[in-house]
């Protein structure tokens, strides 16, 4: 194979890369012998399709594109021979191109004045007469050089005086190349090819768009001061009022005094800059000065009040040279005097407000985006329901057990996307309506807000399973979200871009308030020019507590630096009101001291408040997973991914019937108009109910795409391992010859080693095959934990990225999750034409954002079932899928469904199918198919009335939660995995077993691990751990710790909770319900989606284990499926009937 095409990474012989480029219109090529593109000689353009390589006569070859061809020569002096693709040609040139342009003497090297004979042996004029074999040699100025030298045949006027003018070209051989006259290194391997490529490649990918020119040398600021906390409470209010002055009087005389005001103020701080150079001691004094005026200045605040309120506002801030904010959604609120605040923390610290007992509060909220407060997260909702953070301090650790997601069922809205809407607009001009009140209003309600919230907060606990303790603190339930969060409403479209990042990105913050601590001491200096946008902050480097935090104790050994260029921050007031999106654009270290120059995402609509000192601020660090988000947030450039975000404009779907020729027969009708769609429009929503051949719909695009668009390389995410898994593991089986890659995150890389099915195409085990035996030996020694040098670390980094470019350059496939698809791995990626994405309802919308910002993307496919679960987070604006919006705004108007269920037995199947999935869905596979021998009943539900349940406590950080466990369930539960494995015949490997309780799962396994029968052997129980996308650290609150995406596995047997063994089947399922109590509570069992899960996950039999008596009165659902099931005759007190 001669030529390999950059494009799709296929290596073909000349003839057939000529025919590829043509069919696929892929425009560059290289040589795989030597790596050279085939290019232009005068400008390097690359486009083969522009390029031909010119014949003059007898004298030389060059390679040139159109453009410089025409530029270089006029229509009397160009020749007739001329290769290129478009008369089939080129390629089939190339390799006599190259040796006329590396023509040299063979004895001295001279490019110029050279003679050939016969047999291509070649001399310049100074080596000739030395030769013994002088004679036979043709000279280039006969115009016979190439015939001779290249052996063609000569034409009848080959003997003319050649048409190029200059004669033959020097300088592109040899000789030119020491002399640096052609930019061409001859050395270079194709490894170094490819890493110098993929090095820029990853140097655009990531950078990160600046609206500042400023840099750590031409920074022009000053350091912040301590001033008085008053000064604080003018900054908020002023911006709000400005910007309001600013939209009603635009035009007007205000207009022109805020110009004034601006050029005074701007005179003055020259003065005092000026002063400052002549004297640094007498510019302390000024800058003294300059703030104690601002406080006198300050206590004319209240009587301006009286008198004209917010405009007289604006004017007292022209006074006081603050400078107008820009146009913002945004207001401020308040920042509250040292005293004050602390006497507001410690109140909200014991109460939550929630509006919906307090239409007061809903006073106050003026007009802005989330990301100014907690409550405005719930922008669809006419009252907010989160507080203010109590305490800036964030929580501690959490603890083992953790909570499920989707608490209720309630959460399956049945409003329509047009009431909905409705809604909306109705919010909106009643937040119109508030903003017009004035602040001494706003104030006087603040002072009431946390007596009126700790009301309501009572009202809302009245009907949930929320006790307290001795102390005040809440107790809360597994699976139920937050009190002060669990009224969230999601909103289902934005006005615009910059708004709808500023909600995520506020969403983000509370989400990290929960897994890292603040950062309190630093300094800080602002800029001189009020418009800019960069600032600089400065942090200790050596004996910082705070900083340790940041890094791992063995990368801290190495002197890893505790921040890095492009790390996004969140920089807040102390009372957390107001927030600024910022990222590191450039950092040193200087005098045992990180310096900082970091500057304003382009989405933040607060300017910056030069006026207050490092004080009265705190820098919050963030997650790897939440960098990634926020740097997807500013690649999102896509004019067709923006519409879907902003969930304003339909989108738009094509129907055309393409006539594939598909790979398998086995396809049904739905799974082949999928297919068609997928090829037919740039974005697909595809459902895929439980069971319905989402994997082999997957592996059937993935097919065409590469039939038919020839693009590379496809990506396929999704939010758990496990998914992507099962279509990796399907691709690799039937389509070997496809170039396969798995990329995992650092934490799973261990669980897939060389025996692991998919070991064989996972990055790091191909990685660590290709590294040096010295390298090998340093990777042995940093997996096990042991300490290397810095330069070993050095070393092993740049080869391993070496080898990694490589391999992500040329595959054809690549599988890995949301998250990690925003790893430096794929920043070599130049274009990312198609994405598939699998369970898209597990995956966040903040996550999603990560695949949906890779470059070069034509086609996205959502693949997911809005009926299943989706993810969790405490934040519940984090647990809300893309997928699921994208079908309640209705902008999506005919998705697309997988009809037909080939997983479980018909008995399981029918009433998910009636009650669920409102008999949408149909059987492809019969009882008969899937009965097992020996099993009478397939669906069979035992009812266990022997004893209640027991509660398990646990606290973690600031909250008391419990869970659940149901030991009379669990002995019961021994006995039917028994008869299964002896009487049925069984394997352990295919049975299952779910419940919805973390506690339950710990003391099934505990128990099963001890039984002999189950596990003679007495082996250790094992962990499968999978990272169910965003924010699983364990020292978050909610259900979303890694101990919930949990599954034990004791001698091949899976017990797990629900939400963890979604997108797993088996067999057997044995389903535990664990709740039984006089009080007839069934706690988050109630959600239709945790139900659907539970009762689709097994093929030939599902055992329920539970009190009907208890679930039916717990739930309407629960009602209707037990009596279905006694309907169907199969409900059971004893197991001797199984």
């Amino acid at each position: 194979m001669d030529f390999q095409c950059r494009t799709c990474n296929q290596a073909l012989n000349a003839e057939q890369m000529m025919k590829h480029l043509s069919a696929t219109r892929h425009k560059t090529v290289f040589d795989i012998s030597s790596g050279e593109d085939v290019c232009c000689e005068e400008c390097q353009d690359a486009n083969i399709h522009q390029l031909q390589i010119i014949r003059f006569g007898g004298e030389d070859m060059i390679l040139l594109c159109n453009a410089c061809f025409r530029k270089d020569y006029s229509e009397t002096e160009r020749p007739a021979t001329s290769y290129s693709l478009q008369n089939g040609s080129i390629l089939k040139f190339w390799e006599r191109y190259v040796k006329v342009r590396e023509c040299c003497c063979n004895i001295c090297g001279e490019e110029s004045r050279l003679n050939v004979n016969q047999t291509g042996e070649v001399l310049c004029d100074k080596c000739l007469p030395k030769s013994d074999k002088s004679k036979g040699f043709i000279s280039e100025k006969s115009g016979r050089f190439l015939y001779i030298y290249l052996g063609l045949n000569e034409t009848p006027n080959g003997t003319r005086k050649p048409s190029k003018k200059g004669g033959r070209r020097v300088g592109r051989g040899k000789k030119g190349e020491k002399d640096g006259k052609f930019k061409k290194d001859k050395k270079e391997t194709v490894e170094d090819k490819i890493s110098r490529i993929a090095y820029q490649v990853k140097k655009e990918n990531s950078i990160i768009q600046s609206s500042s020119n400023s840099s750590l040398r031409n920074f022009k600021g000053f350091k912040a001061v301590e001033s008085d906390p008053n000064i604080a409470i003018s900054f908020n209010p002023t911006k709000a009022n400005k910007s309001e002055t600013k939209k009603n009087s635009s035009g007007s005389s205000n207009g022109k005094k805020v110009k004034e005001n601006r050029t005074n103020m701007n005179k003055k701080s020259e003065k005092e800059v000026n002063k400052g150079k002549e004297n640094k001691s007498r510019n302390k004094k000024n800058n003294v000065n300059e703030v104690n005026r601002d406080i006198y200045q300050i206590k004319a605040i209240p009587e301006a009040k009286k008198k004209v309120g917010n405009q007289v506002k604006a004017k007292f801030d022209l006074k006081n040279n603050v400078k107008p904010a820009e146009k913002t959604q945004e207001p401020q609120r308040e920042i509250l005097n040292a005293a004050t605040n602390a006497a507001t923390e410690n109140t909200l610290k014991k109460s939550k407000p929630k509006a919906d007992a307090n239409p007061k509060i809903n006073k106050n909220n003026k007009k802005g985006n989330a990301y100014t407060r907690e409550s405005k997260l719930n922008l669809n909702a006419k009252k907010s329901t989160v507080a203010k953070k109590s305490n800036n301090q964030p929580d501690k650790t959490s603890s083992k057990w953790t909570v499920g997601s989707d608490a209720d069922s309630s959460r399956e809205s049945s409003v329509s996307p047009t009431e909905k809407a409705n809604a909306n607009n109705k919010t909106r001009n009643q937040q119109k309506k508030v903003n017009n009140k004035t602040a001494g209003t706003a104030s006087k309600e603040k002072s009431v807000s946390p007596v009126t919230s700790k009301k309501s907060e009572i009202n809302l606990n009245q009907d949930k399973d929320v006790e307290k303790t001795k102390n005040g603190r809440l107790i809360y339930e597994e699976g139920e979200p937050l009190t002060k969060y669990n009224a969230f409403k999601p909103t289902l479209s934005y006005p615009d871009l910059n708004t709808y990042l500023n909600d995520y990105s506020y969403a983000l913050f509370l989400e990290q308030k929960l897994e890292n601590d603040f950062i309190q001491k630093f300094s800080i200096l602002w800029p001189r020019n009020g418009k800019e946008t960069a600032f600089i902050i400065n942090v200790d480097k050596n004996n910082n507590p705070e900083l340790e935090k940041l890094l791992p104790p063995n990368l801290l050994a190495l002197g890893r630096p505790a921040f890095n260029e492009r790390q996004p921050f969140f920089f807040c007031t102390q009372d957390e009101q107001q927030i600024w999106y910022i990222f590191i654009k450039e950092l040193s270290i200087q005098r045992g001291k990180y310096v900082l120059l970091v500057e304003l995402f382009s989405w933040n609509n607060l300017r910056l408040p030069t006026k207050n000192g490092p004080s009265q601020f705190k820098l919050l660090p963030t997650s790897a997973q939440s960098s990634r988000i926020l740097f997807a947030m500013t690649r999102i450039t896509n004019p067709k991914f923006i519409d879907l975000l902003l969930g304003q404009k339909a989108i738009k779907q094509i129907y055309f019937d393409n006539r594939l020729k598909f790979s398998s027969d086995k396809l049904n009708q739905s799974q082949k108009t999928a297919v068609e769609h997928v090829l037919n429009n740039s974005i697909t929503i595809l459902q895929g109910p439980p069971g319905t051949g989402k994997t082999s719909t997957i592996e059937e695009i993935i097919i065409q795409v590469i039939e038919r668009f020839h693009a590379f390389p496809i990506l396929c995410v999704a939010a758990s391992n496990i998914a992507i898994d099962n279509i990796a593991e399907k691709i690799l089986e039937n389509r070997p010859q496809i170039k396969i890659l798995r990329i995992l995150s650092k934490k799973k890389e261990q669980q897939y080693g060389d025996d692991h099915p998919l070991g064989g195409i996972c990055l790091h085990n191909i990685v660590y095959k290709n590294l040096s035996p010295d390298m090998k030996l340093v990777a042995n020694r940093a997996r096990r934990g042991e300490m290397i040098s810095k330069s070993e670390d050095t070393k092993f980094y740049k080869e391993k990225t070496r080898i990694t470019n490589k391999i992500v350059s040329l595959s054809q496939i690549i599988f890995t999750t949301n998250i990690a698809a925003g790893g430096r791995e794929l920043k070599v990626i130049k274009e990312c034409p198609v994405v598939i994405m699998d369970e898209s309802t597990q995956s966040s919308e903040a996550s999603t954002l990560v695949p949906l910002s890779l470059p070069g993307i034509r086609n996205f496919v959502f693949v997911g079932d809005e009926k299943q679960l989706s993810s969790f987070s405490n934040i519940p604006q984090l647990e809300a899928s893309l997928f699921e919006r994208v079908l309640s705004n209705g902008t999506y108007k005919n998705p697309l469904m997988l009809d037909t269920q080939y997983r479980m037995h018909p008995k399981i199947s029918e009433f998910p199918i009636k009650k669920i999935y409102n008999g949408e869905l149909k059987n492809g596979v019969t009882e008969q198919q899937k009965a097992w021998p020996g099993v009478e009943h397939p669906l069979f539900f035992y009812q266990c009335d022997l004893g209640p349940e027991s509660r398990v406590r646990s606290t973690q950080r600031d909250i008391v939660g419990f869970t659940y466990e149901n030991k009379h369930e669990c002995q019961e539960i021994v006995k039917i995995i028994q008869i299964l494995m002896l009487d049925k015949k069984v394997p352990l490997e295919e049975i299952g077993v779910v419940t919805p309780y973390s506690a339950q799962r710990d003391l099934l396994s505990d128990v099963l691990t001890k039984n002999i029968v189950i596990n003679p052997r007495q082996v250790s129980m094992e962990q499968e751990y999978d990272e169910i996308e965003l924010f699983n650290a364990a020292g978050s609150q909610g259900a979303s710790s890694l101990q919930n995406n949990v599954i034990n596995i004791i001698n091949g047997l899976h017990v797990a909770t629900v939400d963890s063994f979604q997108g797993h089947e088996k067999s057997f399922i044995i389903f535990s319900c664990v709740r039984n109590n006089s009080d007839n509570k069934i706690g988050f069992l109630r959600d239709k989606r945790r139900l659907n899960v539970a009762l689709t996950r097994a093929k030939h039999g599902l055992i329920v284990v539970g009190n009907k008596n208890v679930l039916q009165k717990g739930d309407p659902l629960w009602r209707d499926y037990i009596a279905y099931l006694e309907e169907q005759d199969v409900i059971f007190t004893d197991l001797a009937a199984y």
